[in-house]
């Protein structure tokens, strides 16, 4: 008895070979090299994904890794002198053969040497003190005018609340009693030791200086709060009085109404000592800040030598100090989290500061355009898809709309610019507002606008996905439910929408993602670079429309293109450049998984 495998493999044997041609002819049939093209741009696409991802986190670790501090000791050279160096403060220096700063890169260039050939020489990138209000300075130095250089560890490195960053070795710190500079502060445990050679009494008035900032940001609050309470008492006792003055002509001799007199009488005693309390509790927070104030305003910290930055500092301007030659890896790890912790949560300032306003106004606009383009991409959906007739008209309108998709970003910003700024928002001021004009409230930028206008921008999107969503609705659906006795609304509303929700959700995602990055259209209708005061505060009515706002794309565009110091604003480039990524992808996570509970909700409806 044969065995069958033997027999297959003698039948193989037998039948004769294909051809190379029509091998591959099949090969090409079957779609064999479409699916490893395909994987070959998924792995494509992932990649370059991967590699952005890369570049922003290792472009933006600069930025917050504290590097270590270098002193370089210059040397003169025949026909050379390092005499045109100058302190921060645009003086000759004392000691004009040293420079305290930070190593930001090093190159190899060609330079010409005496026989004609083109030599090799290295150039150090030195950061040094911040001069004229520029965020940093910068100086290339070649090997040859370099003698020595030696890591101090007491090197200073401070970021100033204007944006500065200040190299530098401690000399002194001001007495908190009398004001005067002391070279060995006491911190109370222990020797004092002069301040070049510890600078911990510098960090503990820091610490005391950051702790009396949070305090006196608590007692202005209170103090507004009592100034308020205040007003409104002055108003309440005012309209009593008057209201009693009133009532006394008609007053009469009943019972009745001499009780209630006197009960009135007795509530206007207690507001007086009220107002007596509040008045007193005012004034002496006025006081806690008078003397906070001159706290703040007293310390100082003197820097000097080894070419650093030379002077007087006044403590309340420093946001953050600290010796990065003395730290260790953790230490500088720790340093690094604070560092991007305050970047993400900070406020912004003239210098730079922080992006928590941006990272607010990029995630209050998406919401405001969400809830703005949802509704209206929706309803037109349903009309063309459902409702109108399916004749030339609608075949042209849905041409328009895919062509609106690809329109530029910045005419719908002259677009909402002319219409909704100097159009409804001029109206609007001359309805409501007129007591303020010439100043405008809607009749300029603010949130609002930009909202609409990305609503505008992404309504086509919105509008295609759900299309294609409602195409996909099998139509025993609809069938079923008319047979049913179901209305035609009541079949759109509880079977024909539910079942295209996760299409619905995917024109979401396409308008968020395109949306959030946008900063043309953002630029003419309401983005501003400084926009400290969030849109939403706690003051009726809480959500302000007219308010400018901070966006994170504006944000990368005004550090790369505006920005006076590219060396120092582009490790903030790729920071800020990450933290839209991060928003973008928690935005879109948020919708995808909204998606995803809808699409399990109602599985099965459209197969």
């Amino acid at each position: 008895m044969s065995h069958p495998d033997t027999n297959r493999a003698s039948s193989s044997l037998l039948r004769p070979r294909e051809p190379l041609v029509g091998r591959l002819q099949r090969y090409w049939r079957d779609g064999g090299p479409w699916g490893w093209l395909n994987a070959m741009a998924v792995s494509v696409s992932l990649v370059l994904v991967l590699g952005l991802l890369s570049l922003l986190v290792v472009g933006s670790f600069s930025h917050f890794w504290p590097s270590r501090l270098v002193e370089v000791e210059l040397t003169a050279q025949p026909g050379q002198s390092p005499t045109a160096l100058t302190t921060t403060r645009g003086e000759p220096a004392a000691d004009n053969r040293h420079l305290l700063g930070e190593l930001m890169h090093e190159e190899m260039r060609r330079v010409a040497s005496g026989e004609g050939d083109d030599a090799r020489q290295q150039w150090w990138l030195l950061q040094t003190s911040s001069r004229d209000g520029a965020a940093a300075s910068w100086q290339w130095l070649p090997e040859t005018l370099l003698d020595r250089m030696t890591f101090p560890s007491q090197a200073l490195m401070l970021e100033m609340r204007d944006g500065r960053t200040l190299y530098g070795m401690p000399r002194a710190l001001s007495d908190p009693m009398t004001g005067e500079m002391d070279h060995t502060p006491d911190v109370g445990d222990g020797p004092a030791r002069p301040l070049s050679e510890d600078a911990e009494p510098l960090f503990a008035r820091l610490k005391m200086i950051e702790s009396e900032r949070r305090q006196l940001q608590a007692l202005r609050l209170d103090s507004e709060a009592l100034s308020s309470r205040y007003q409104a008492l002055q108003q309440s006792l005012a309209s009593r009085r008057s209201a009693t003055a009133g009532g006394d002509a008609a007053q009469t001799h009943e019972d009745a109404e001499l009780e209630q007199e006197m009960q009135e009488e007795l509530e206007e005693l207690e507001e007086l000592e009220e107002l007596e309390e509040v008045r007193s509790a005012f004034i002496e927070r006025e006081g806690q800040l008078s003397a906070l104030r001159d706290a703040l305003a007293g310390g100082q910290l003197l820097l000097g030598g080894n070419g650093g930055y030379e002077g007087r500092i006044a403590l309340d301007d420093i946001r953050n100090a600290w010796r990065p030659n003395a730290m260790g890896f953790s230490g500088r790890l720790m340093m690094t989290f604070k560092r991007f912790r305050d970047f993400v949560a900070g406020a912004p300032t003239e210098g730079f500061g922080g992006v928590w306003p941006a990272i607010f106004g990029t995630v209050l606009m998406v919401v405001l355009m969400s809830i703005m383009v949802m509704p209206f991409g929706v309803m037109a959906a349903l009309y063309l898809h459902e409702v109108a007739h399916q004749g030339r008209l609608t075949r042209l309108t849905r041409i328009a709309l895919r062509n609106l998709a690809g329109v530029p970003s910045i005419v719908y910003g002259v677009f909402g610019l002319g219409f909704f700024v100097y159009g409804l928002g001029a109206g609007i001021d001359e309805l409501f507002y007129s007591e303020r004009l010439p100043t405008p409230t809607f009749g300029t930028g603010g949130i609002l606008w930009a909202s609409l206008t990305l609503a505008l921008l992404t309504l086509p999107v919105v509008i295609v996905a759900t299309e294609e969503g409602l195409a996909r609705v099998p139509r025993r659906l609809r069938e079923g439910a008319l047979a049913l006795g179901a209305t035609r609304l009541e079949t759109l509303k509880r079977v024909v929408i539910p079942a295209a929700s996760p299409a619905l959700m995917t024109g979401l995602i396409l308008a968020v993602a395109r949306a959030a990055g946008e900063v043309a259209p953002l630029m003419l209708v309401g983005v501003v670079k400084l926009a400290p005061d969030l849109p939403l505060d706690d003051s009726f009515p809480w959500l302000h429309l007219d308010r400018k706002f901070m966006h994170l794309g504006h944000q990368v565009y005004d550090l790369a293109f505006q920005s006076s110091d590219a060396f120092s604003s582009r490790p903030l480039v790729y920071a800020t450049a990450l933290v839209l990524v991060v928003v973008i992808l928690c935005l879109n996570l948020s919708a995808i998984r909204l998606r995803h509970m809808l699409a399990q909700r109602y599985k099965g409806a459209t197969e």
